[in-house]
């Protein structure tokens, strides 16, 4: 059941990003921009339609972000039986 809806939601997500680039580039290009570009990139930044992304602030918000994660992570592997993994994991919380 979960693989269904998570493939709803893929494919929803898929078809609203596919609907909404192509209005984008008929907006654009029947607009006043005769060169309409969905994607573009350059040295310094790249365009997601007329969004530009700075490479220097993506490495800034990066770094900070770096600050607040913990050095060394932790993981909990499931035994074959997700309910019993599940509830030796609650058990000690």
């Amino acid at each position: 059941m979960k693989g269904k809806v998570f493939l709803i939601f893929f494919c929803a997500a898929i078809v609203f990003g596919a609907g909404t680039s192509i209005a984008y580039y008929n907006t654009k290009s029947l607009g006043f921009d005769e060169n309409a570009k969905i994607v573009s990139t350059d040295n310094e930044k790249f365009t997601i339609m007329d969004f530009d992304f700075y490479y220097k602030d993506i490495n800034e918000f990066y770094n900070k972000l770096e600050s607040f994660l913990p050095e060394k992570s932790y993981s909990i592997a499931l035994l074959p039986h997700y309910s019993v993994a599940t509830y030796n994991v609650y058990k000690y919380i």
